[in-house]
């Protein structure tokens, strides 16, 4: 009987450890498969508000020079990443069974990248600063989303590519070339990095205009200094896009990128003899600042 009784407890001892040995394979899997595509839809779905907050910036900030809207200050606020803590449930929650938060970093920073807009009888160099998002992705393709000269860049890996074109336009009238360019020069010194949410408050200074930048001239040079090689194929993209969207005659305009600096040059239907290249230039800068938003309240 004694014996009988050993065997009985020893069973139940197995039972227990085949139990347990079910449910660590049932976490284990659970971690491994349902934990990182959950961490790639919440990353992916933070990329897309991104992507959407630097375009609604863009078209903000357009609304500001195009209105002459001087002295007013624009904010945006959103979250660097996908850990932010916003409230706190009741419920049970294994941090385990969770994927990681991702994070984040915004920064602006004046100069950098410069414009150089070249006539016959002026050359004057604009410097742009951007605005720039870095994500810190742990299941999802790091992506980098630049705000700069009013185009909005995604860099990832494979390269550069404009999502939001910037104001500059080529165009025909009455058979000669006329260019209209807004340099966006964005001031200010900023770093913030985590998962919370940020506030980037943005306002359009008074400043004078660009009068020897508007005329008529016999051709027109601007180039980019992109200050790197991805950045100015980026650029040179632009340039080729905004002459082939107008259907200018090929003979008007040259463009390329060398190294890290993109240009196009306008010299209208006849040679650089003969004015027929209009140029006008709308001057607008921004004073930007980034601050902490706190999402919970003391």
């Amino acid at each position: 009987m004694a014996t009988a009784k050993r065997e009985e407890a020893l069973s139940e001892v197995v039972g227990f450890v085949l139990l347990l040995g079910v449910l660590v394979m049932a976490l284990s899997v659970y971690q491994l498969y349902a934990v990182p595509a959950q961490g790639r839809a919440n990353e992916i779905a933070q990329m897309n508000m991104v992507k959407d907050r630097f375009t609604d910036y863009k078209i903000a900030l357009d609304s500001l020079w195009v209105n002459n809207a001087t002295g007013v200050t624009l904010s945006t606020a959103f979250d660097l990443g996908t850990g932010a803590a916003a409230t706190q449930g009741g419920g049970i929650s294994l941090p385990i069974l969770n994927p990681a938060g991702s994070s984040g970093a915004v920064s602006v920073r004046s100069g950098g990248e410069n414009l150089t807009i070249e006539t016959p009888t002026y050359t004057t160099r604009i410097p742009l600063g951007s605005l720039r998002y870095v994500s810190g992705n742990n299941y999802w393709v790091d992506q980098t989303w630049t705000y700069q000269m009013g185009a909005v860049f995604l860099t990832q890996t494979g390269g550069t590519t404009v999502r939001v074109a910037p104001p500059f336009s080529v165009y025909n009238v009455s058979g000669n070339a006329s260019v209209c360019i807004t340099p966006v020069n964005l001031t200010g010194s900023a770093l913030l990095a985590g998962s919370g949410p940020v506030r980037i408050e943005t306002r359009l200074r008074d400043m004078p205009p660009y009068t020897n930048l508007t005329g008529v001239f016999s051709r027109v040079n601007i180039s980019i200094d992109a200050g790197d090689e991805e950045h100015a194929h980026a650029w040179e993209r632009v340039f080729r896009e905004t002459v082939q969207r107008e259907g200018i005659d090929p003979s008007w305009y040259e463009f390329g990128s060398t190294d890290e600096t993109a240009y196009i040059r306008i010299i209208g239907p006849s040679d650089d003899a003969t004015s027929d290249v209009t140029l006008r230039t709308v001057r607008a800068d921004y004073l930007v600042s980034v601050a902490t938003a706190a999402s919970l309240i003391a």
